[in-house]
C-alpha cells in the first residue's frame, strides 16, 4: 500500500514539475524473464524453481531526474531511482537492508556539475559497481554476472535455502553508498576520475568513515579502471553506525578487436582483521554475431579464505548467452548460467535457463 501511495504521489508531483520544467524526466528498465533456476547445492538437495522473473538481465527500475541550467557552464542536477520487481509489481530495497531499505533504494542525490566535473551529495553509484558492470559481458544481472554476483554476495541469503552459502563472501555494502559525497573529474584526454567519502555519522567508538577512489582510461578501443574502497557501509540505509572497515582493491580492462571484445576484472577484498580474505576475477567476451546480436560469454570465481580454516572456499560461476536487439530500447536474451562451489557441504552444481525481454524507456 506504501509503495502504491508513493507511486501516486511521485506521479503527481512529476505532472506538476514537468509543467513547468522541460527538463524532468522519467526513465528506466523493464526486466522480465521465464527461468529454470537452480544454484549450488549439497548433494541431493536441489530446491530448482520455475518462475517469472523480474531483473534477471539488469534489475528492473524507475527514475526520475532533472537539470537546470544556471549559466556560466553550471549545472543543478537531481535524480531519484526506485529499484521494482516488475512480476509483482513491489519496490525492491537494495540488497544490504532488505527489511528497511528506503523507497529510492537505486539512487537519491542532488548536484552541481560545470567545467570542474561534478559533485553529488546523497546516494551515489559506488565506483567498485561502475567497474564491475563495465568489465563484465553481462553487465549489471545480478543473476548472470559473475563478477556482480562475487562483489555483491552480502551473505546470499537468497541461496541459504539452496546449499551453504560463503559467509563473508563478497563486499559488505551496496552498489550505491548513502550520505556520501562524490566528485568526478571532466574527461582529461580519456582519464577521469572519482572520489567519495561516506562519513561515519556516529560518535560510537569502532565506527569508521568509508571512502573509495578510483581512476579510469578509455581511448578508442581500450577501457582501463582502477578502484580502491576503504570502509563500507552495512545494515544500510537504517545503520545508526558504520562499522564495517574493509580493504577492496580491483582492476578493470577491456579491449574491443571488433569481431570480439575482450573483458577481464580482478579484485581483493580483506577485513578490518585481515581474517576473511576473497580474491575474485573474471573473464568475459561479448561476440557480435550480427549488427543486432551478440553472444556472451563469462566465467568468475570467489575464493574466501578465513585464518585458521583447513581449507578455502569457492565459488564460480559461468554464464553463456545470446542478447537481440529488437530495436535501440528493446532486446530479448537467453541465457545458460552455472553454479559450483567447493567445501565440505556442496558438491553438486547448478544450471539456469532463462529466457527474457528488456525494455529500457
Amino acid at each position: 500500500m506504501f509503495a502504491k501511495k508513493t507511486l501516486v504521489a511521485a506521479a503527481a508531483l512529476l505532472a506538476l514539475v514537468g509543467a513547468a520544467q522541460a527538463d524532468v524526466k522519467v526513465y528506466g528498465a523493464v526486466d522480465m524473464s521465464f527461468a529454470s533456476v537452480e544454484e549450488a547445492h549439497a548433494k541431493g538437495a536441489s530446491s530448482r524453481v520455475t518462475a517469472v522473473d523480474s531483473g534477471k538481465m539488469m534489475t528492473s527500475f524507475f527514475g526520475i531526474s532533472g537539470s537546470e541550467d544556471l549559466g556560466g557552464g553550471l549545472k543543478a542536477e537531481f535524480a531519484l531511482e526506485s529499484f521494482l520487481a516488475a512480476d509483482t509489481g513491489q519496490y525492491l530495497a537494495n540488497n544490504a537492508n532488505a527489511g528497511g531499505a528506503g523507497f529510492w533504494g537505486r539512487a537519491s542525490n542532488i548536484a552541481l556539475s560545470g567545467g570542474f566535473g561534478k559533485v553529488a551529495l546523497g546516494q551515489y553509484d559506488n565506483p567498485l559497481f561502475t567497474s564491475g558492470y563495465t568489465y563484465d559481458p553481462f553487465g549489471s544481472s545480478m543473476a548472470f554476472s559473475p563478477t556482480m554476483r562475487h562483489y555483491n554476495y552480502i551473505g546470499q541469503t537468497s541461496r541459504t535455502a539452496n546449499g551453504n552459502p560463503i559467509p563473508g563472501g563478497g563486499v559488505g555494502f551496496d552498489t550505491g553508498w548513502i550520505n556520501s559525497i562524490t566528485y568526478e573529474t571532466p574527461n582529461l584526454s580519456g582519464f577521469t576520475g572519482v572520489v567519495q567519502y561516506s562519513p561515519k555519522e556516529s560518535a560510537t567508538a569502532g565506527t569508521q568513515n568509508s571512502y573509495t577512489v578510483s581512476g579510469s582510461y578509455n581511448a578508442g578501443p581500450l577501457s582501463l579502471m582502477a578502484v580502491y574502497v576503504k570502509g563500507g557501509l552495512t545494515n544500510q540505509p537504517t545503520a545508526s553506525a558504520y562499522t564495517a572497515d574493509e580493504k577492496v582493491w580491483s582492476l578493470g580492462a577491456s579491449y574491443d578487436f571488433g569481431v570480439v571484445k575482450a573483458l577481464a576484472s580482478y579484485a581483493q577484498v580483506k577485513d578490518a582483521t585481515n581474517t576473511n580474505k576473497d580474491k575474485i576475477f573474471q573473464i568475459g567476451a561479448s561476440i557480435p554475431v550480427t549488427d543486432k546480436g551478440a553472444v556472451l560469454v563469462s566465467f568468475g570465481e570467489l575464493k574466501n579464505t578465513v585464518t585458521g580454516a583447513s581449507s578455502s572456499k569457492k565459488d564460480r560461476v559461468f554464464s553463456a548467452g545470446y542478447d537481440y536487439n529488437l530495436s535501440k530500447r528493446t532486446d530479448v536474451y537467453a541465457v545458460f548460467s552455472n553454479n559450483t562451489q567447493s567445501n565440505t557441504v556442496n558438491n553438486e552444481s547448478g544450471q539456469t535457463f532463462a529466457v527474457g525481454i528488456k525494455h529500457n524507456f
